[in-house]
């Protein structure tokens, strides 16, 4: 059986699912993780093996009907046929946390008994600085951890996770490594794209992988197209590498046995109950990544519903996160497992004519594990109209305006979850300093947050994870000869990073002037290549410039025609 037919063979499994990448613009390919809790080659910037387990809730889910502001009178006025505005109804909110807010029933009892356990976190009115309407863009933004104006090619998750692996990743995994991150699905996040290849085996069902035992391969030409067609088969062999692991996790009998009992019809709970099984498993995995879909809703949103539209969707949340947490705590992984909910945005505040809700802007975000310091972080939603004197009330558009940057919560998790560094913090996420009120705290103290919109201020994580010492300030950094020099049109450019970080590679010809700008943004630690294309260039001597964390490295190169 041919290499080629294999693929196409393969339904399930990290081989067929995993998304494509590129290495400085030269290679495709598929890549995959290597466990960072057993190989000292890997040289981890975290003293951690905590796990998270990010929850996307796809389509923009509504955050005052998620958590209501139930006595509000604007949001009574604006909702009057799809919030809870009726006296029996708000008599009926029987799931209240703080003050005046209260969790959608549909949400159930276990859910709400996380927070009555501190075991949930709500952050409320979570999102960003001029923020984008487009599904498509949304999710772009809080992928990668972008400013709105700004298009990044890398996810935050998989610039963190590439700090976790050796330079040599992906073509260095070896028989009974784990994936570092995976995603039950067809296909990988954009969260995961690192920068030089996808951080995450997307898995449908571990459980159920079939890989190929024999096949045989045409020989490889030595060439560019045989460099490139032996990087692929690589990386599929170390793709079936992991289907052995799964193998051998899920031959062992009870494997896909749970402690706690999942909701059947849930394909939520149908993802967090296969997530279970790989931790049970023994996987060293860091990050999970599930999805539950269908918020986007225009028409007939059916908030109070738990039979139908969002009302269903909070039903299945609700009991999917409760049951997860129960079969974890049950597991015995109750101290090192943590969830967190995201969607793109909210929704207007008011409703439409449909019986729906259009494209908003802020939300809430949900924590949840025992680590959790279960509270309501930040104000209750202002919905005033705009009003100078108050900058978290309604903006121009009669949007929610943001407390929070969802950047704070990412920098909380990284730091006090994973134990990153300031200066790893900073480099991976892109807009490092980052504070949309001052009702924040960050630095030597922590990331701490404003317990239900008083002055107490509180670590989202009860015991926070030791910080690493690494500091990739002082990283250092190699600008290699390029291949071929002297060229007749194209060369590839090599260089080394010690550490991730934000690098620029320019060339510039004898006069000075610049020709051409390589690479401008994040790069993964490890070596490094990008293709310098000069056929349009007349033969000279130019020079490649190599700029990181303020330090420079500067190559001749030649062109001959």
């Amino acid at each position: 059986m041919k290499r080629r037919d294999f693929l196409k063979s393969l339904p399930i499994g990290v081989a067929a699912a995993a998304v494509p990448f590129t290495v400085g613009g030269l290679f495709s390919g598929k890549a995959f993780g290597r466990s960072p809790a057993f190989d000292a080659l890997l040289n981890s910037q975290t003293g951690t093996d905590n796990i998270l387990v990010i929850i996307n809730l796809q389509g923009g889910n509504d955050g005052l009907n998620t958590v209501i502001p139930f006595n509000d009178p604007i949001y009574r006025s604006k909702r009057a046929d799809i919030g809870y505005v009726k006296g029996s109804e708000i008599s009926g909110l029987t799931y209240t946390i703080r003050g005046d807010l209260a969790l959608n029933p549909p949400l159930g009892s276990d859910f709400y008994n996380l927070y009555k356990a501190g075991k949930l976190a709500v952050i409320q009115n979570v999102g960003y600085a001029n923020p984008d309407r487009s599904h498509f863009r949304a999710t772009d933004i809080w992928n990668t951890a972008s400013d709105s104006n700004i298009i990044v090619s890398s996810g935050w998750m998989g610039r963190f996770l590439e700090t976790q692996v050796s330079p040599n990743y992906p073509l260095d995994v070896q028989k009974g490594d784990d994936p570092v991150a995976i995603q039950i699905d067809y296909s990988t996040s954009l969260s995961f794209q690192g920068s030089r290849s996808v951080m995450a085996s997307a898995v449908y069902d571990p459980s159920n992988y079939k890989g190929a035992t024999n096949y045989t391969d045409d020989p490889v030409l030595n060439n560019n197209y045989g460099s490139e067609l032996g990087y692929v088969r690589a990386i599929l062999t170390e793709a079936d590498v992991y289907g052995q692991r799964f193998t051998e996790i899920f031959g062992k009998p009870d494997a896909t046995k749970n402690i706690a009992t999942y909701p059947t019809g849930n394909s939520l709970a149908t993802q967090l109950q296969k997530v279970a099984w790989c931790i049970k498993g023994g996987l060293k995995t860091r990050v999970y990544f599930v999805t539950l879909g269908g918020f986007d809703t225009h028409v007939n949103q059916f908030t109070k519903d738990p039979a139908q539209g969002q009302g269903l969707l909070h039903k299945y949340l609700g009991e999917a996160i409760a049951a997860f947490q129960s079969d974890i705590e049950a597991l015995g992984f109750g101290d090192n497992v943590l969830g967190m909910t995201y969607s793109e945005f909210g929704r207007r505040v008011n409703q439409n004519g449909s019986q729906g809700t259009d494209h908003g802007t802020a939300a809430p975000m949900f924590l949840f594990g025992k680590q959790v310091n279960g509270e309501v972080y930040g104000r209750h939603p202002n919905l005033t109209p705009n009003t100078p004197s108050d900058p978290t009330s309604l903006d121009q558009y009669g949007d929610l305006t943001a407390q929070f940057d969802f950047r704070q919560v990412y920098a909380a998790l990284l730091t006090q979850w994973f134990g990153l560094n300031d200066n790893l913090r900073k480099t991976i996420l892109n807009k490092p300093e980052v504070t949309t009120t001052s009702d924040f705290t960050d630095g030597s103290n922590g990331f701490k947050f404003p317990v239900n919109g008083s002055g107490l201020m509180q670590n989202l994580i009860s015991n926070p994870a030791v910080i690493s010492v690494a500091d990739p300030a002082g990283a250092s950094f190699e600008l290699n000869p390029n291949n071929p020099n002297p060229f007749r049109g194209v060369t590839t450019i090599n260089f080394a990073l010690s550490e991730g970080g934000y690098a620029l590679v320019e060339v510039f010809d004898s006069r000075g002037t610049l020709i051409a700008t390589l690479v401008n943004g994040y790069v993964g630690r490890g070596k490094n290549q990008v293709v310098f294309d000069a056929r349009s260039l007349p033969s000279g001597s130019y020079f490649v410039r190599l700029d990181y964390q303020g330090k420079i490295r500067t190559q001749q190169i030649n062109l001959i025609k």
